[in-house]
C-alpha cells in the first residue's frame, strides 16, 4: 500500500490539479479547526436563547453556505492567501517598528549637552521694550517650560539641550525638518521622556 503510494506519479491534468489542491485543503482544515475552537459555548448559546437571539435554521444554512464558499476560495486560491499572510506579517512587523519610534521630535542623536535648568532660564529671558512679550523665561512659551520642570520629579532626570538640523528626520512620523529645531529634553537613563521646543519654523 505504502509502496504503491510512493510509486504513484501524476499523469493526467486531474492528478496535477489534485496535487495543487493539497495545500489549500490543509489551509481549509486549519481555518475550520480555528472556527470550531471559537464556536459559542453552551453558556453563550443559552444566553442568546434567553434573550431571543437563538440561531435559526436559516441562519445555520447561511453560515454553512458561507463556509462552503470560503473553503472553495481557499482550495483554489491558496497561493493568494499565502502571499497575503506573509504580507500581513511584514506589515505587522513594520507597524511594531513604527510604534517603537519616539513620539518626540528629538532623538538621542540630537542631544547636545546636559544643562542646568537655572542657567537655561537665565539665558532665556526676552527683553521686549514694547511689553508684548511677558517678562518670563521663554516669554509666551513659559507654560511649556513650567510643565517640563514640573515633570522632573525623579532624581535620575536630566535636562539636555538638543539641536535638530534642517533636513533631519524627526518624530514618529519621520517627517523632514523644514528648519533647524532647538529646545530642551527631559532625559532619564538615556531615554527621552519629554521635550520643550524653543525654536522652530
Amino acid at each position: 500500500m505504502i509502496e504503491s503510494v510512493l510509486a504513484w506519479r501524476p499523469v493526467t491534468w486531474v492528478d496535477y490539479f489534485l496535487i495543487y489542491l493539497l495545500p489549500g485543503a490543509g489551509m481549509s482544515a486549519y481555518f475550520l479547526l480555528n472556527a470550531w475552537k471559537e464556536r459559542p459555548t453552551e453558556f453563550v448559546k443559552g444566553m442568546m436563547k434567553l434573550f431571543g437571539k437563538e440561531t435559526s435554521l436559516i441562519d445555520r444554512l447561511k453560515e454553512f453556505l458561507v463556509y462552503c464558499f470560503a473553503i472553495s476560495c481557499v482550495l483554489v486560491g491558496w497561493p493568494g492567501f499565502v502571499i497575503y499572510y506573509f504580507k500581513h506579517k511584514k506589515d505587522e512587523e513594520a507597524n511594531k517598528a513604527w510604534q517603537a519610534l519616539p513620539d518626540f521630535d528629538c532623538a538621542p542623536e540630537y542631544l547636545v549637552a546636559q544643562v542646568n535648568p537655572v542657567d537655561a532660564e537665565i539665558t532665556s529671558y526676552v527683553i521686549d521694550p514694547l511689553g508684548t512679550v511677558p517678562p518670563l523665561p521663554f516669554g509666551h512659551l513659559n507654560q511649556g517650560w513650567v510643565n517640563l520642570l514640573a515633570d522632573m520629579t525623579d532624581e535620575a532626570d536630566e535636562m539636555w539641550s538638543f539641536y535638530i538640523p534642517k533636513g533631519g528626520k524627526v518624530g514618529k512620523y519621520q517627517r523632514m525638518c523644514r528648519s533647524d529645531i532647538r529646545g530642551y529634553a527631559r532625559v532619564r537613563d538615556g531615554k527621552i521622556l519629554a521635550e520643550f521646543i524653543t525654536e522652530c519654523d
